[in-house]
């Protein structure tokens, strides 16, 4: 993978995504922005920028029309949604399936790195941004991205944003909550130094959100209720890319100097959210990286991880089932 971050490249394919709806999540900067500049230049109709500052959001739809000249050609506008709150997903989930005619693709890349233990929605914030909102966000765009594709003949997608860091996921981490009595996200939630690492949280909430990826596309290739067969779902690693995701993270100089000699800018990470939308069914439930489709790491393919990876998921819908039983029923 570090190969890969040092001499991979990324590219742009060939698209017309005029007609096309676009939603990108934490879209007001970094990767999310470049990623709504490359589709405002490919012509796509209607691009959401979804963001928890939606101030922030407006000033970045304003960069796109500057920098793209879109405005004969692309509807940009911001909606607001903060991972953190359960609530506002629910509610920007409700607006998606009633106001928007249709959705052709939902590219999932917000999230957030800290360095320091806090909480939001009774679990560690990492876990409920990067791994329980994610999923509860994706979920309840699904309908809407099924509806688009069976009543336009078209294939939708859903793209989640993965890492490369999930490689160094500290997943011993996930063994105190194996027993089925206990919940994994509970356990991975405690204040005990001895017990959380928080300075890997955000690589483990990255393998954490590999893991349930997987599962997602299962449930979705097993439900007898509803045939998700024209949505295209997928995990794209964007690169080690100099974006404000780890704003509170201080950088050694080591570290500085690794990424000047492979560190990638926004923009060129950002295409991988591109090719992926446009991928087609050789990129479901596959990774992808340097806009190619790579193997996880060891141990996403171990027994362990498998097994780990099933109960991280049970746990992941009891959780979304105390949230919303109607979301819930999506997927199921």
């Amino acid at each position: 993978m570090l190969v890969s971050q040092a001499f991979g490249k990324t590219h742009l394919p060939i698209a017309d995504l005029t007609g096309k709806t676009i939603i990108v999540t934490g879209a007001n900067t970094g990767l999310g922005l470049e990623c709504a500049k490359h589709l405002a230049r490919t012509n796509a109709s209607h691009i959401i920028l979804a963001c928890r500052n939606t101030k922030k959001g407006q000033a970045a739809t304003e960069s796109i029309v500057r920098d793209t000249r879109c405005t004969d050609r692309t509807k940009c506008e911001v909606w607001e949604l903060d991972l953190s709150n359960y609530q506002s997903v629910l509610a920007f989930g409700e607006r998606v399936r009633t106001q928007l005619p249709r959705l052709d693709a939902f590219m999932a890349n917000a999230g957030m790195e800290l360095q320091e233990y806090r909480t939001a929605e009774d679990l560690e914030i990492h876990l409920t941004v990067n791994v329980v909102s994610t999923f509860l966000s994706a979920i309840a765009i699904l309908p809407k991205l099924r509806d688009t594709a069976k009543e336009h003949g078209v294939q939708t997608s859903l793209t989640f944003c993965g890492s490369m860091y999930h490689i160094f996921g500290p997943d011993n981490e996930f063994d105190a909550g194996l027993p089925e009595d206990v919940d994994m996200f509970d356990i991975l939630s405690t204040p005990d130094p001895t017990k959380t690492d928080i300075i890997w949280r955000y690589a483990l909430s990255k393998l954490m959100v590999h893991q349930c990826y997987h599962e997602l596309v299962a449930a979705l290739s097993n439900s007898k209720s509803n045939d998700w067969s024209q949505v295209i779902v997928n995990l794209v690693n964007p690169g080690w890319c100099g974006t404000e995701l780890s704003r509170a993270k201080p950088h050694s100089v080591m570290e500085k100097v690794f990424f000047a000699l492979m560190g990638w800018t926004a923009e060129k990470g950002s295409r991988v959210y591109i090719d992926a939308m446009v991928a087609g069914k050789k990129s479901h439930g596959k990774f992808l990286s340097g806009c190619q489709i790579r193997e996880e790491s060891q141990y996403m393919r171990s027994k362990r991880g498998r097994r780990i990876e099933k109960k991280m998921w049970k746990d992941l819908m009891q959780r979304i089932e105390r949230i919303s039983l109607e979301l819930a029923s999506v997927v199921r």
